[in-house]
């Protein structure tokens, strides 16, 4: 491991208690994602399904309900410590047919054409070599089957990127680092066709994903992210500072306050192939 693979992994290591913490209990709080996933990766009951950055396990658990007993996921991830809080939400719903690995989407550690469909919820993103992933992805399908995968979409149409990492860059004074950040590096349309072509996949399909999250006043929505992202910078805020951040935070999403109700653009891209 080069030491930017083991800074990353430290990295992730350390953001993956937050991830844990955050996590639901049970089911997804998100599940039209994934069952977006789902459809796009054609999972049927039955099938055996690797899920590739599963971190908190989204998509995975929602896979595991719906192959059902007969059906089987393998959740990978890169860091165990990111895969704990999927590990308390599959034990918690009595959940027997998920497994867990740690490994890097570049290098899978599986035979070829084990897997009846691949799916990856915003993990492309973060792969040093997204074409190698990919050809990985296509080499442990069974032939005909397919990947999905989801990544974000411009920083512009998501609002609680957009709004968040400024203010709470602001606060902590500190500059914003997000807007360049590899998680909009395939936002762009058409992007994820190049790279799934280039791994070798046929009918390729992409598509923008765009909705628009509709959150009550009063309700502070973003404590998820900013514990995913912040939560090793704030955590030795004292009471009084981190309710002043949660105040900056609440006047930075104004604009987007309608009447009693939040609405918050959120837009992500979508693509499948068939191996």
């Amino acid at each position: 491991m080069t030491t930017t693979d083991n800074q990353t992994a430290a990295d992730w290591a350390a953001r993956g208690a937050y991830w844990a913490k955050t996590a639901p209990d049970t089911v997804s709080t998100t599940d039209d994602l994934n069952q977006l996933l789902i459809t796009l990766a054609g999972i049927e009951a039955g099938y055996n399904v690797l899920d590739i950055a599963s971190g908190a396990g989204d998509p995975a658990i929602s896979i595991a309900l719906k192959v059902g007993v007969e059906g089987s996921v393998t959740a990978l991830d890169a860091s165990p410590e990111m895969l704990a809080g999927a590990r308390k939400r599959a034990e918690k719903l009595g959940l027997e047919n998920i497994s867990f690995e740690t490994g890097r989407m570049e290098s899978l550690p599986f035979d070829p054409a084990t897997f009846d469909a691949v799916t990856c919820r915003f993990g492309l993103m973060s792969a040093t070599d997204p074409v190698l992933a990919l050809r990985g992805a296509r080499r442990v399908l069974k032939p005909g089957k397919k990947a999905a995968y989801l990544t974000h979409g411009s920083r512009e149409k998501n609002a609680l990127f957009s709004v968040l990492w400024p203010a709470v860059s602001r606060f902590l004074g500190e500059e914003d680092n997000d807007a360049g950040a590899r998680r909009y590096r395939f936002s762009e349309k058409g992007s994820l066709v190049t790279v799934f072509e280039a791994a070798g996949f046929t009918h390729i399909e992409e598509r923008e994903v765009v909705k628009t999250n509709i959150k009550p006043k009063g309700e502070r929505f973003w404590q998820t992210m900013l514990m995913r992202a912040f939560g090793a910078k704030i955590e030795g805020l004292e009471a009084d500072g981190l309710e002043a951040l949660h105040v900056s935070i609440e006047e930075a999403f104004a604009p987007c306050l309608n009447g009693d109700h939040y609405e918050l653009l959120s837009t992500d891209m979508a693509a499948c192939g068939v191996a």
